[in-house]
């Protein structure tokens, strides 16, 4: 897990230093809304269904996950997309209620979705997490 986070870090550190390397260029690594919420279902659907972390069946764009909870072995029984919200950093965000195994009751998770090719789905605590927000 350290490894993923450490990796996660350094990624979004150039992610971060190439979206503030020219004024104007942030809409460049935000995704279209239908293209944020299919890499969403992709992501929840490949959970659901039983796949490892962090393999989707995507293939173009590709997909990168973090998702604390989906590595950490927990089973996802059933989620409903809720909402989407625009966060001040532009990301996407999607509100989602999921029901993990062996707990009784859903709980609301936000996911931010950014990038192009890839496309990178967080949950919004790994999120603030690895970014420093």
């Amino acid at each position: 897990m350290l490894r993923v986070q450490v990796w996660s870090c350094l990624w979004l550190a150039g992610f971060m230093a190439a979206g503030c390397s020219k004024k104007g260029d942030v809409k460049d690594f935000i995704p279209d809304d239908d293209i944020a919420r299919k890499a969403l279902t992709t992501v929840l659907d490949a959970w659901k269904s039983g796949k490892p972390f962090p393999q989707t069946d995507a293939t173009a764009p590709k997909i990168d996950v973090l998702e604390s909870d989906w590595q950490a072995g927990k089973k996802l029984t059933a989620y409903e997309i809720i909402g989407t919200t625009t966060g001040e950093d532009q990301n996407k965000r999607f509100t989602v209620k999921i029901t993990l195994d062996g707990v009784s009751a859903p709980k609301d998770t936000v996911y931010v979705i950014l990038g192009k090719d890839p496309l990178w789905v967080f949950n919004e605590v790994d999120y603030k997490a690895t970014s420093g927000l």
